[in-house]
């Protein structure tokens, strides 16, 4: 089961996102407790495109030159 929640991201210039997060409840089950949320995100969604995380929970368009971390969820 999947759960979409409303994040804010930030690209590499510092403009801060309104973005949607799935997040897995497989990872969520697995995770110890007090985990933060942005370490159960499976993928992101900014301005309509899917987003995998790539390196240290960071997230590289692949349409654009840009690339988001999580500062809210």
């Amino acid at each position: 089961m999947i759960k979409m929640i409303d994040i804010k991201v930030k690209d590499q210039y510092s403009q801060i996102l309104d973005a949607k997060a799935v997040l897995s409840t497989r990872l969520m089950e697995q995770a110890a407790e007090g985990t933060p949320v942005s370490r159960h995100i499976d993928h992101i969604f900014v301005n309509g495109e899917m987003i995998q995380p790539s390196i240290e929970f960071l997230y590289e368009s692949q349409t654009s030159p840009s690339i988001y971390k999580v500062i809210e969820a």
